[in-house]
């Protein structure tokens, strides 16, 4: 099957190099798992659950870990011989009036001062906020090019014709048409709801594409879901509450990684991992 992973090209770049870190060989595919919600809605657990979980999905065999710049300083840069580190440059809050707003906090050499391999950015396409956010992703993705770091763009439609979890492929292929046009180097995406309806997004888009999770429900649809998604010509998932919110994180998380890389279906891990220490 063909995935829209990144291009094996002769050339070496600073890009070509970090993104061959996060899509694991020979799959092309990655699991990339987002904390970053902490700034959203509060608290993801105890004071240590960055450098947990960072552990956790090491162990588990994800590819990368997604957090704000402040957040990395509290996790061991030992855990990331393994495990990517992408560091997530926008923010807003569940306090806000404008709930969709989104604004730079960070820039792509603090990032890189840290580590990163990436940095990412969310953009909300219908937001009253709209051109501010498309202005960032383009100043954001010139930095990147200037200093080559990839550049993951979580792109979403908060406008009215359509709400979360029912995107369309018309809709879907747009965002991710944007994030092309505006210089990213990976798009996240919703599902579009079918394979056949991923494979044709995918097939309109050149750049690896990564599925968003969503609401989380419990462990066993998490991996269900996960399983269905690999099954399209998608580059991964991103999936942040469907792996720190599970009731098992360490089970969610080497199930899927499992079935990227595999792409076997998840085989019984019941006894992999638990929650002590959250």
């Amino acid at each position: 099957m063909r995935h829209s992973a990144p291009p094996r090209t002769a050339s070496l770049s600073g890009k070509t190099l970090r993104l061959r870190r996060i899509f694991s060989a020979p799959t092309g595919r990655a699991l990339i798992v987002p904390i970053d919600h902490s700034v959203t809605v509060g608290p993801l657990g105890r004071k240590n659950h960055a450098d947990w979980t960072a552990a956790m999905l090491a162990e588990a065999g994800a590819d990368a870990l997604v957090v704000h710049k402040g957040r990395a300083r509290h996790i061991d840069p030992a855990h990331f011989r393994e495990l990517s580190l992408i560091v997530h440059l926008s923010a807003g809050t569940s306090l806000s009036v404008d709930t969709t707003s989104k604004v730079l906090v960070g820039s792509v050499e603090e990032a890189m001062a840290l580590g990163a391999d990436a940095v990412s950015i969310h953009v909300n396409i219908g937001s009253p906020t709209e051109a501010q956010q498309l202005n960032d992703l383009g100043v954001v993705s010139d930095e990147c090019t200037r200093l080559g770091i990839p550049l993951l763009a979580m792109m979403y439609n908060r406008g009215m014709a359509e709400t979360p979890g029912t995107q369309s492929v018309a809709t879907l292929s747009h965002l991710a048409a944007i994030a092309t046009d505006l210089g990213a180097d990976i798009v996240k995406l919703d599902y579009a709801g079918d394979r056949a309806s991923m494979d044709a997004v995918a097939d309109s888009c050149p750049l690896p594409i990564v599925v968003a999770g969503g609401a989380y429900h419990d462990d066993e649809s998490a991996i269900e879901f996960g399983t269905r998604v690999a099954e399209s010509s998608v580059a991964g998932l991103s999936f942040g509450r469907h792996v720190f919110g599970a009731r098992n994180p360490a089970r969610v998380a080497a199930a899927l990684a499992h079935v990227l890389h595999t792409g076997d279906p998840a085989r019984p891990l019941e006894n992999f991992g638990s929650r002590t220490g959250l």
